[in-house]
């Protein structure tokens, strides 16, 4: 990016923010400031508080307590677009981008600062922007095309394009790549150096560290009483403060490293996934392969590397160019999702909000939806107390914070509609399990939980294929991880050979060598 002179650099003030939702206090008396020229690091578990914060803080809602002061004003913000037209922008973790348009398209409906220039000028300006956020793609290309970490890029250029004072990035790099979170991070440095105040959230805690200059850590709406200095902290630390309790697993804090006995990983009954000299559309091979039941088997490439392509066809949603795929039910590769689904196959996307939920549906329908809707489990109606029993029980087993399973699923925290996801798919009782960063956007302790649910869904015999875009959580969650580099599948990392940097290494074809590719079973 290039440097420009430093603009004036704004502040921004919260006093006692307080807002409720029902009974729910949602924040309690929070106060907040941010300089110009500042990264301020927003920490803090899943329903701790920090989205509602960041909300208030860009105009979404308004608060019922307490004042937002901006360069020594009380302002009062009925919507992002006030507070847009104040400088202050936010990129959202929930996408809010137009699928149907084109990203020139999406870039002019929010109405930046520059769209009174002519086209040509406009144009040029957002093909920069992309291009220093590592992104070449054309302004006409249809948003609903691109993968979801293109997605979040454009979302993010739309904000920058805004020019704000103030930049507020709720878990920015959620679906990025290790070389995209890089370059975004250096982004954010020279936007802090043009004197832009930035809030920045996310649940990769190192992240947090490497770019914050000051902490506001949330727990149960309030924060806490403690001041933090990013450079100085402990990891430990920060977790027992997000969490109330001592908390400290191996391998990165809030991961939940499975231990030596979950890695062994032995099949309680089921059967295995077997391909046979499946080719895809594109560039996927794979000679041979079985997956057994009862263990976690993670997956790991880089984008293009065949794993889309694996996932698109055992879900349906793709067809094989060639070879035989037996599903653990017996069945063979399936024609539609719908045959998918009834055939015991299970998808938890990392797209949440677009293609796991229906938002505007109740927590206890979510629920029942594979199992009443496609498989017709229930029988042609299911009862309401029928209903309402089964997403009880699922709510409790899962730990999902709800104060009524007729709540939309739209007014839960990401981790709570993430595990409601899980829900869905365990009531329909799969035989295998396709998890694509399951845990994407969700903090230590919720995604520590979702680590032991899927390792008791493995625990039934179920086959588990785990994508995840954090290598360390592949190394410390699976039994092994299967490398996929230019669609080939490669000899797996286990043992001591499983660590983040073999990981790292074998996606980029630096720990295996050539000749390392699978032949048989593994």
């Amino acid at each position: 990016m290039k440097a420009e002179p430093q603009r004036h650099a704004s502040r921004l003030i919260g006093r006692g923010i307080t807002k409720r939702f029902g009974s729910h206090i949602a924040l309690d008396r929070v106060d907040f400031e941010l300089a110009g020229g500042e990264v301020n690091g927003v920490l803090g578990a899943n329903g701790a508080g920090k989205s509602t914060l960041l909300k208030v803080l860009a105009g979404a809602i308004r608060p019922d307590e307490g004042d937002l002061v901006l360069d020594g004003q009380v302002v009062r913000m009925d919507s992002m677009r006030h507070a847009n037209e104040r400088g202050i922008a936010l990129v959202s973790q929930e996408l809010s981008l137009f699928p149907a348009l084109t990203v020139r398209e999406n870039f002019d409906i929010v109405g930046t600062k520059t769209i009174r220039r002519p086209r040509a000028m406009r144009d040029a300006h957002a093909r920069r922007v992309l291009s220093e956020l590592g992104l070449e793609i054309r302004l006409s290309h249809t948003v609903g095309r691109l993968s979801l970490g293109d997605r979040q890029l454009v979302e993010i250029a739309r904000a920058l394009l805004q020019e704000p004072r103030v930049l507020i990035l709720d878990e920015p790099t959620s679906a990025l790549h290790e070389s995209e979170k890089s370059r975004l991070l250096t982004v954010i440095r020279h936007l802090r150096a043009r004197g832009v105040g930035i809030v920045y959230v996310s649940h990769f805690l190192e992240e947090v560290l490497e770019v914050a200059d000051t902490l506001v850590v949330l727990r149960d709406g309030k924060r806490v009483p403690t001041h933090f200095e990013p450079a100085k902290e402990r990891l430990p630390d920060l977790v027992s403060a997000m969490l109330g309790e001592r908390f400290a697993p191996s391998g990165r804090l809030g991961d939940g490293a499975p231990g030596p006995s979950r890695r062994s990983g032995a099949a309680a009954g089921g059967k295995p996934l077997i391909l046979t000299g499946v080719r895809g559309p594109a560039q996927l091979s794979i000679p041979s392969w079985t997956v057994a039941p009862g263990e976690v088997n993670g997956i790991a490439g880089l984008v293009g590397s065949g794993i889309e392509e694996l996932f698109a066809i055992l879900f349906g949603a793709a067809r094989a160019s060639g070879g035989t795929i037996e599903l653990p039910s017996g069945r063979p590769a399936p024609r539609s999702i719908h045959e998918a689904v009834e055939s015991g196959v299970a998808f938890i996307p990392a797209d949440r909000k677009r293609v796991g939920l229906a938002l505007e549906q109740s927590i206890a329908e979510n629920i029942s939806a594979v199992r009443s809707l496609v498989q017709k489990m229930d029988g042609l109606i299911l009862r309401q107390r029928d209903s309402e029993k089964v997403a009880r029980g699922r709510c409790a087993a899962l730990k999902i914070k709800t104060t009524s399973v007729w709540r939309k699923a739209a007014t839960l925290s990401g981790g709570n509609q993430q595990k409601i996801v899980f829900a869905k798919w365990w009531e329909a009782n799969p035989s295998l399990v396709l998890l694509q960063d399951p845990t994407r956007g969700v903090d230590v302790g919720a995604k520590r939980e979702m680590h032991e649910i899927i390792w008791s869904v493995a625990g039934r015999g179920c086959v588990v294929l785990m994508y995840s875009s954090d290598p360390l959580e592949l190394a410390n969650v699976c039994t092994r991880v299967h490398i996929f580099v230019n669609g080939t599948l490669r000899v797996p990392l286990e043992g001591m050979e499983l660590t983040e940097h073999g990981v790292v290494s074998a996606m980029n074809q630096r720990a295996l060598p050539s000749n390392r590719q699978t032949t048989g079973g593994l």
